[in-house]
């Protein structure tokens, strides 16, 4: 048994020194991350319009935009399993580069913290005379720029000591262990929830994308991408993802209906992940990249154009959708009182795909416009 999982290892992973050229674009993965951003949009949109509803954790339409959309669907797990093969495809992967583009993302983070709802939490405490604890919530929450962010200046540290992406895996794996154990161990003046909430769970409030819980994703990614590179016949590679992801999906899906959502994790808090409930995650991460993988071969890449497309653009559209949805939870549900229905947020949701495509597309032309008049004002 041991020498035929040799043999098939061998069939399938190219020597290192026949590795492809970095910057090889892969577009199994850009379908996967544009159906993480869909996902991510339309949860966002209901979840935050539709919180000003009586009850609405009970609503059914509020737990699908919660837990399918934003939970079990490709979303924030998926965007980092991406973010860890990424790296391994980009051109600028070493060290310096991945903790330059970490604290650049870390400090943009608290940037779109403050466009989403810090400016109008500053506006209402200014206005009210005392700024409330949401105030607070508002500058310090955690968003999936800050973990990611966190994650490139560590996975820049774990490459300057000269790990491999196994090791690195195997350290995720850990954290993750560790992050498990430690959620909900600590709970203290809110601004501390926050800042320590970056790292390890504290409180519902006070903590989303903990990093200890959450490495692990990008530790896999780096991973995967390592092997997905290697790879002389990818073909078979993916098939047998999709062999071992799709019944431990199946599997996986069942038993979160029979026992409950992230019946794995403490207190079924979808942020705390503990490493098992990690496995299920990327196994419905798996499954789709497999299925993306075959359809890109049957489907010329012609007609992906706007999903490639999309998948280059997905920061501009990221930040432009929290901010669109910010103003309108601001204005309109807290300042103004109104209270969404459902078939309007999805609606809502629905249509700022296509408005933050858009912005996005207009972002790029301005950069590259801006990029040629300093150019051609250097060369004068």
């Amino acid at each position: 048994m041991t020498e035929e999982m040799l043999k098939t290892g061998e069939e399938i992973l190219a020597p290192s020194e026949t590795l492809p050229a970095k910057g090889e674009r892969r577009h199994e993965l850009d379908l996967l991350k544009v159906a993480a951003i869909i996902g991510m949009i339309i949860c966002h949109a209901v979840y935050m319009l539709c919180a000003h509803h009586e009850n609405y954790e009970q609503d059914v339409a509020y737990f699908v935009a919660d837990y399918i959309f934003g939970s079990y669907f490709a979303v924030a797990h998926a965007f980092m399993f991406a973010m860890g093969v990424g790296i391994v495809f980009s051109g600028k992967n070493k060290p310096s580069d991945l903790v330059k583009r970490g604290v650049y993302l870390y400090i943009a983070a608290f940037v779109l913290n403050f466009f989403r709802y810090g400016i109008y939490a500053l506006i209402d405490g200014l206005i009210e005379g005392e700024f409330a604890e949401e105030t607070a919530y508002a500058f310090l929450v955690q968003d999936i720029f800050h973990f990611a962010g966190l994650a490139l200046i560590f996975t820049g540290a774990l490459k300057a000591m000269k790990l491999k992406e196994w090791q690195i895996f195997l350290v995720g794996v850990a954290l993750s262990v560790a992050g498990g154990l430690l959620a909900f161990s600590y709970n203290g003046h809110p601004a501390l929830n926050y800042l320590i909430g970056h790292f390890v769970v504290t409180t519902e409030d006070g903590s989303t994308f903990a990093f200890l819980n959450w490495y692990v994703f990008v530790g896999f990614g780096l991973l995967f991408g390592r092997i997905l590179q290697r790879a002389k016949d990818r073909d078979k590679l993916y098939r047998i993802l999709l062999l071992v992801s799709l019944p431990i999906m199946i599997a996986y899906i069942v038993l979160s209906c029979v026992f409950g959502a992230f019946f794995l994790t403490k207190e079924g808090w979808y942020y705390a992940v503990s490493f098992p409930e990690a496995i299920g995650l990327l196994s419905i991460d798996m499954t789709l990249l497999s299925a993306f993988y075959f359809l890109c071969k049957k489907v010329p890449e012609e007609k992906l154009s706007v999903f490639i497309e999309m998948s280059r653009n997905l920061t501009p559209i990221y930040v432009a959708q929290w901010c669109l949805i910010g103003f309108v939870d601001s204005i309109f549900c807290y300042l103004l009182g109104f209270v969404i229905p459902y078939w309007a947020a999805y609606t809502f949701g629905v249509a700022l795909i296509f408005i933050t495509y858009w912005i996005a597309k207009g972002w790029r032309r301005f950069q590259r416009r801006f990029r040629e008049k300093r150019a051609q004002k250097a060369e004068a």
